[in-house]
């Protein structure tokens, strides 16, 4: 009974994984504006290594590492390398950096991760096809997707540590308390 209990956790892990994927590729991506550069992959990847551990952020970034090489024009591994990329550095971050489970330590965390995973698209795609010749650093489209992935990524990470906090009750107060 405890394997079978083990087992449906695990489908429902991978179906819920694999359904937040697919509404980034179908339904986010073609949202007009401000709305499309909202990444939910991201947000779950640093939200289960912050809240989980590496094993589990690492099955997240394979998982929707796989859909995303399947639903892209890219060359394949370009969105695992970057996942795994991001990943190894967010946690290397949250282990030697970052001391305490924190609103703050989530911000700063998931803001780095943004960056660090579109740096990292970014730079594979320009040596792997540049026909423009331009570099990405040069490109204000690159700069204005950062910005907005950013603030994306900020609000949810303020919405989900929220959340975490009012559920479990066992990470640290929003703001310091006066004692």
């Amino acid at each position: 009974m405890i394997i079978l209990k083990k087992i449906l956790i695990i489908i429902f892990y991978l179906l819920l994984i694999s359904l937040i994927v697919l509404v980034q590729v179908s339904l986010i991506n073609n949202l007009p504006a401000w709305f499309k550069d909202l990444n939910l992959i991201l947000i779950l990847l640093i939200f289960t290594l912050f809240f989980y551990d590496f094993r589990s952020a690492a099955v997240v970034a394979l998982l929707a590492g796989l859909w995303l090489e399947v639903f892209s024009f890219n060359f394949f591994g370009l969105y695992l390398l970057a996942l795994f990329f991001t990943l190894s550095l967010s946690d290397w971050a949250l282990r030697s950096r970052l001391t305490n489970r924190s609103l703050y330590s989530f911000l700063i965390l998931i803001l780095l991760a943004t960056v660090i995973y579109n740096f990292s698209i970014a730079l594979m795609s320009y040596w792997w096809s540049n026909p423009s010749g331009v570099l990405f650093l040069e490109q204000k489209h690159f700069w204005l997707v950062l910005i907005k992935q950013s603030i994306w990524s900020e609000l949810a990470a303020v919405f989900l540590f929220g959340l975490a906090t009012s559920l479990t009750h066992r990470f640290q107060p929003f703001f310091l308390e006066k004692k």
